[in-house]
């Protein structure tokens, strides 16, 4: 099943780690059930109110995606653990995509389909393609063997869409978060955007299938993909039990907690030429939900704010990350515990600033393009990571 798994070099390709409910149905009579999100301000924050278990769920998925690609260029024994027993990275994204599930249909539910592109498209191009020129500066090998065409899906992020290079690792993710935004989009122009929880069904069906498929024909398949697509559908799901009292995230749960071990067992593994096992597929989907449930049941009381301001720069921090490495490591060589300190400094500080000077403004501009009148409270999926 094809992804970007781990690799020792080069180091700005690293592994898989990587916003969403209600459109034009009328109100549910049923009261919405008391969740687990919590109105909650952090030291320094805007004045506005956010979803703050979901800015902690995008901070510590962030952080793991990091320590997974850190971990993996400087053990070849880690890199042997993880496909053999558990994966930070891999139950990073597949939090990554719950939130997006929770967030996405969120935001079209108040928008119209062209406001959502415009500041979805402001929210995440020009701090991508900021990401893409420093590695193109840095002169990464990848940059120089790609082709017109291949570079052109690289700058419009349908590289994995298109079955091409990645310049940016991390990006595969992305390119998926389009295929959930058009899914969404469509399913609000045709008025059954919480019905569209439903094609969490097909999509997981899409990737037992393919396990099926690799067994029997031998080959590799992206049924990563359908499962990051699924787990964007149950991520809405588990929206429309808080806000409505929906019960649809129980049978797909279920599901899920039966077919992704059986499709890990039944497949061959392979994902992006890398041997997993079974054990370690089915066990970092499940780490991905129990992060999920544990940051929601901290947000039933209060979460950090150390938490909220990493959740706030996430995608900064998982697109940035790469540069940072490949500027370390292959332009200046450095190793070793300096190094490493280095590596989290920089790229923490990096991503803070292009945060403040490049995320923001654009969100702002995103808005001004798209508002008549000022925005008492931000877009949910106009923070942290998309």
């Amino acid at each position: 099943m094809t992804a970007d798994p781990p690799r020792r070099a080069p180091r700005h390709l690293p592994a898989p780690a990587a916003a969403s409910a209600t459109p034009g149905a009328p109100p549910r009579s049923r009261p919405p059930l008391e969740g687990p999100v919590l109105v909650h301000r952090a030291p320094g924050a805007p004045a506005h109110d956010r979803i703050a278990f979901l800015e902690a769920v995008r901070g510590i998925a962030a952080a793991l995606v990091i320590a997974e690609h850190v971990l993996i260029g400087r053990s070849d024994a880690y890199l042997a653990w993880t496909l053999q027993n558990f994966s930070i990275g891999r139950a990073g994204v597949v939090a990554f995509f719950l939130v997006s599930g929770y967030v996405i249909p969120l935001s079209l539910a108040r928008q119209s389909v062209r406001t959502f592109a415009v500041r979805r498209f402001f929210r995440l191009y020009p701090t991508y393609w900021l990401a893409l020129a420093a590695l193109v500066v840095l002169g990464v090998d990848v940059a120089r063997g790609l082709a017109a065409h291949e570079v052109l899906a690289n700058a419009l992020m349908v590289q994995t869409l298109v079955a091409a290079p990645l310049l940016l690792g991390p990006a595969w993710t992305l390119s998926l978060e389009l295929v959930y935004y058009a899914q969404s989009a469509t399913a609000k122009r045709l008025g059954r955007l919480d019905r569209s929880t439903q094609l969490g069904w097909v999509w997981l069906g899409g990737y037992l299938a393919a396990a099926v498929v690799e067994r029997v024909r031998g080959v590799d398949l992206p049924g990563t993909f359908a499962l990051m697509l699924f787990c964007a559908a149950l991520g809405h799901a588990l929206h429309l039990r808080v806000s409505a009292g929906d019960g649809s995230w129980k049978p797909l749960l279920a599901a899920s907690l039966v077919v992704v071990p059986a499709g890990a067992l039944v497949g061959t593994g392979l994902d992006g030429g890398e041997p997993w096992s079974p054990l370690a597929l089915s066990a970092s989907y499940a780490g991905g939900l129990l992060l999920f449930a544990g940051c929601a049941v901290l947000g039933r009381r209060s979460v950090p704010g150390a938490l909220l301001r990493l959740g706030a720069i996430s995608y900064a921090l998982y697109v940035l990350h790469p540069a940072v490495g490949a500027l370390l490591h292959d332009r200046l060589g450095l190793e070793g515990p300096l190094a490493l300190v280095l590596e989290i400094g920089g790229i923490l500080v990096l991503a803070r600033l292009v945060h403040r000077f490049v995320e923001q403004p654009s969100i702002r501009l995103g808005r001004r393009l798209t508002s008549p009148v000022p925005r008492r409270a931000p877009d949910p999926a106009e923070q942290g990571l998309p």
